[in-house]
């Protein structure tokens, strides 16, 4: 993980900086190269090479990630050599995973779970990819997965479908199938999602099955459909099927914001669903058979004999949960079943008369209530703000006051982010909080400047240059206002004097020892040079190279970037010490700084002159996610470029 920390700088002589000046419209410097015809075998040549290279890569879980992007790159141009090397990053993931487990249990003495998150990082990880381009092959992988205690779960699961289990929890298998369609899910892939999801149904009805249902419903309607009514059509075939089932599986129809059951004591449970569609989203319904399966198959539920319960405890619970899921239900079944709504009325008032009257006006006064309340139209701040207001010594105040000036940058809420900055008494946390949210502001320029800003460039450049930030984020600063100048068709000279002063704060970041985040700021100066100065970006990209070489144990993948403020320190894993004292750790987006995106882009400019820059990386990791990014870079210009694209 990048990680780097304020500190104080010294300010070094100024280096003039000279670099080929561009003028508003095309971009010149370099010519921009035409790709050529062997393009395309180059790029699935470069491929096979990196895979092949991360064959010897000491650190397993890198040999099995490099292995399998290198397969998910190249399946659609030779999908059978992309299946035997996600075949050998299958066989580096298992290795790769015990031996985590194996160092877990030689440190603890005790045995680990096989199935801990931990000790399943890289089979997940190729599974996810494997499972986006060949079912059969994830199916094999899924099948090696397995494990003793996954049989025994899913045994307990079937066994407490009777009412112990409300919200009936998924066997082990089964939740690491619908987590891998719901990462196809998030990539569009929904076909692919409902075949993988689909062997679920065996399981019965879930609510994490009648989630992802509600979630690809959004996505692909059709799909959803299918899926739903093969869970309606296994839960009529199910003895064991209970009021809490008929919840779960009404949500979809009447309630897509909410799950609600009832647990054994009675009480309601509620579940809030997070859907992936935009706010605006518009509802479509279900189909008639769909929403014709659910009825059929819920009043066979609610108007069924009562089971013998063994006392009257068990007894009362089942009451308590027909009542309550007929009550909800019966207006729904009026307007859409009404053919059962004589009997199911009859139902309910016998169910209530078993009921004392406090607990059915309870019950009753919740049947309406289809969704939870939302903070969405409230204080964003509001539970900070109520603790503050409890809060009667100064550490606590200041610990509130820092969560909620994190939390109000977080959201782009500068001013109220400044006001609870600006309150602390710890006069280091005040400080390590504003600059945080100085930083916050600098990584947000590009997306807040909009085109009706544009015109006050120069109040941005006064920004940047007075923040009392560290050289990395200036440098950021800068550089975005290079690319927006650019954009704006400033003059040359100003789009020059802005990069050069982004690369002199880059040079001074860290008085040019190797660390991340000199790194990171060499490759957002070089991204907005590939923009607004090519000729300017490649040695930049030099300039890249050789601070990434310098740096230890640097990888290039890292997603977040973390930021202390302690000042004095290198930027890399707090000391015992600071952690003692309570050091806020801030972290930004990094991607920004990732390595495969600066050579994707340099790929596009010229692919040969960006792999002579990949090839020219020390380690083995780095030059595979630079050489991987090139070869995409390679494959989607020449596709770009194809007639009809």
């Amino acid at each position: 993980m990048l990680k780097f920390r304020l500190k104080h700088y010294c300010l070094l002589s100024f280096l003039t900086l000279g670099f080929i000046i561009i003028p508003a419209g095309p971009i010149f410097g370099q010519p921009k190269e035409q790709p050529r015809e062997d393009r395309p075998a180059q790029a699935v040549q470069l491929l096979v090479e990196t895979a092949d290279r991360a064959r010897e890569f000491e650190d397993l879980l890198y040999r099995a990630r490099i292995q399998s992007l290198a397969a998910d790159t190249l399946w659609p141009y030779e999908p059978e050599r992309a299946r035997g090397i996600f075949r050998r990053a299958w066989e580096a993931a298992v290795a790769s995973d015990k031996d985590e487990r194996d160092a877990d249990e030689a440190e603890s003495g005790l045995p680990s779970d096989p199935n801990a998150a931990q000790f399943m990082e890289a089979r997940r990880e190729v599974l996810k990819r494997v499972s986006a381009r060949d079912a059969a092959l994830a199916e094999l992988f899924l099948k090696e997965l397995k494990t003793g205690k996954d049989d025994e779960r899913g045994a307990v699961n079937q066994q407490s479908s009777s009412g112990r289990a409300p919200w009936r929890e998924l066997s082990e298998g089964g939740a690491r199938r619908l987590a891998l369609a719901a990462d196809l899910l998030n990539q569009g892939a929904s076909e692919k999602a409902f075949q993988l999801a689909a062997p679920v149904v065996n399981e019965g009805v879930s609510a994490g099955l009648v989630l992802f249902i509600i979630q690809m419903h959004e996505q692909d309607v059709a799909a959803a459909d299918a899926l739903y009514r093969l869970l309606v059509e296994r839960s009529r075939h199910d003895a064991r099927a209970d009021a809490n089932a008929v919840l779960l599986l009404s949500a979809p129809l009447i309630s897509p914001d909410t799950l609600v059951v009832l647990d054994e004591r009675g009480s309601l449970q509620y579940r809030p669903v997070v859907h992936r569609a935009a706010a605006k989203r518009t509802p479509v319904a279900f189909s008639q058979g769909a929403r014709d399966a659910f009825y059929n198959f819920a009043a066979s539920v609610l108007l069924r004999a009562r089971t013998n319960a063994p006392n009257d405890a068990g007894r009362k619970s089942e009451a308590v949960a027909l009542y309550f899921a007929t009550g909800r239900l019966l207006p729904f079944f009026e307007r859409e079943a009404a053919q059962y709504a004589t009997e199911l009325r009859a139902r309910l008032q016998g169910l209530g008369n078993e009921l004392d009257a406090t607990r059915r006006s309870q019950l009753s006064n919740q049947m309406e209530a289809l969704s939870l309340p939302t903070e969405r139209h409230g204080d964003p701040l509001g539970s900070e703000t109520d603790q503050l207001s409890r809060a009667h010594d100064a550490a606590t105040r200041d610990a509130i006051l820092l969560k909620m000036a994190t939390k109000a940058a977080r959201q782009r809420l500068w001013d109220r982010a400044r006001r609870a900055a600006a309150e602390i008494e710890n006069v280091n946390q005040r400080a390590e909080v504003q600059t945080f949210i100085v930083v916050s502001q600098i990584a947000d320029i590009t997306r807040a400047y909009t085109e009706d800003k544009e015109s006050d460039l120069e109040g941005l450049e006064r920004f940047v240059n007075n923040a009392d930030v560290p050289h990395f984020a200036k440098a950021w600063g800068l550089a975005q206002a290079a690319t927006i100048a650019a954009r704006r068709k400033k003059d040359a000279q100003s789009v020059v004097q802005l990069l050069n002063e982004a690369e002199h704060e880059a040079a001074l970041m860290d008085q040019g020892r190797g660390t991340r985040q000199r790194v990171a700021a060499y490759v957002v100066v070089t991204e907005a040079a590939a923009q607004v100065a090519q000729a300017r970006a490649w040695e930049l990209l030099a300039e890249t190279v050789e601070a990434i070489n310098a740096t230890e144990d640097y990888n290039g993948d890292e997603e977040s970037l973390e930021l202390s403020t302690r000042e004095g320190s290198t930027g890399e894993a707090a000391t015992a010490a600071e952690v003692t004292e309570g050091a806020e750790r801030f972290s930004l987006d990094a991607g920004m700084f990732r390595l495969d995106k600066i050579f994707a882009t340099m790929a596009q400019l010229d692919f040969d002159k960006a792999l002579m820059n990949a090839r020219a990386l020390k380690g083995e990791v780095p030059q595979a996610f630079a050489s991987l990014a090139i070869a995409r870079a390679g494959m989607e210009q020449n596709r770009s470029q194809e007639p009809g694209a």
